[in-house]
């Protein structure tokens, strides 16, 4: 693995929340604490999302929606341990809309973690993948493996 500067890794590894958009189901149990915890994720109020995201993680253990966007506020608030155990679950939930985004964020937290083995596997997954992120994992990955 190629040997990165450590402001290198800062840069790479930032991430840039993803938008929410509301879903139409409205009558999931949970959902009210989820709907009121991404008010202040809409914000920019990550640490005050952080306790109705984990409530309606509880509420719908199944809930990998909820599970990822806890992941991202733990993120944004510098609790990358929690994040990357958040991002894991949903990556363990196999196919759903949140699979791709959760790999490529998962990448980003073990970057900044300097695990650029865990993160080239993530990348290269996505890329294995051909979903939206495709280009960005091959744009990461190019500056963290060096090619041969």
């Amino acid at each position: 693995m190629r040997e990165i500067p450590p402001e290198r890794i800062e840069l790479l590894s930032r991430i840039e929340p993803p938008v929410y958009e509301a879903s139409a189901d409205d009558s999931a149990p949970g959902s009210r604490e989820f709907r009121a915890a991404m008010e202040e994720y809409r914000k920019r109020n990550y640490s005050g999302a952080i306790a109705g995201l984990q409530a309606a993680t509880q509420a719908q253990s199944q809930s990998v929606e909820a599970h990822f966007y806890l992941a991202i506020c733990l993120l944004m608030t510098n609790d990358r341990s929690a994040g990357i155990q958040e991002l894991q679950a949903v990556t363990g939930a196999g196919t759903t809309p949140y699979l791709e985004a959760a790999r490529f964020y998962l990448a980003k937290a073990l970057l900044a973690d300097r695990n650029i083995r865990g993160a080239d596997v993530q990348l290269r997954v996505i890329v294995e993948m051909h979903g939206k992120l495709e280009k960005q994992a091959q744009t990461l990955h190019a500056q963290i493996v060096p090619t041969p």
